[in-house]
């Protein structure tokens, strides 16, 4: 079978996730919350992933970004362009780990990243149509966002990034 050389390639799963997680950044006015198993590169180590999370940090005073990191050996082992980026950033970000007895806590389901309370999307869930999406719904944010917090506040900083400058 041969391709319309009319029809547009298909898109790689991972760049239309690191693309649709960029422009969110690059939309977000205050806070963005991220929850990852192990913040893989494929999507959170892009050009422009790094390059919007940097613009977001620097924007205002007032961005936030925590990140709760549920396995940060990959990161150790592999190393993570988002943390190094956030190391060398005199920003407003933090990462935390769960806490040992907190284990793989199901509450927020796979990654999430929850953009000022009115956004939320899963960068690494493919949906029906194989297009992952933002989902605006204040509503359904609201409730991630404070399923995020509430693990947040039982999470520690993360041994590994802890020296960061808040």
């Amino acid at each position: 079978m041969t391709q319309d050389p009319q029809e547009p390639a298909p898109r790689d799963f991972f760049a239309t996730a690191a693309e649709h997680l960029a422009r969110l950044f690059d939309t977000a006015r205050w806070d963005v919350r991220l929850y990852s198993r192990d913040l893989d590169s494929r999507v959170y180590a892009t050009e422009p992933v790094l390059a919007a999370v940097r613009q977001f940090l620097l924007r205002s005073p007032k961005s936030h970004l925590r990140i709760l990191l549920q396995d940060e050996s990959r990161g150790r082992m592999e190393g993570s362009r988002l943390i190094d980026l956030l190391q060398r950033l005199p920003s407003r970000a933090a990462v935390h780990t769960p806490a040992p007895d907190q284990g793989d806590d199901a509450r927020l389901g796979g990654d999430l990243v929850v953009v000022d309370e009115e956004i939320y999307f899963r960068p690494l869930t493919r949906g029906d149509d194989d297009r992952p999406g933002p989902v605006e719904s204040r509503r359904d944010a609201v409730v991630l966002a404070q399923r995020f917090s509430d693990l947040w506040d039982q999470a520690e900083p993360s041994v590994e990034f802890r020296h960061f400058r808040l």
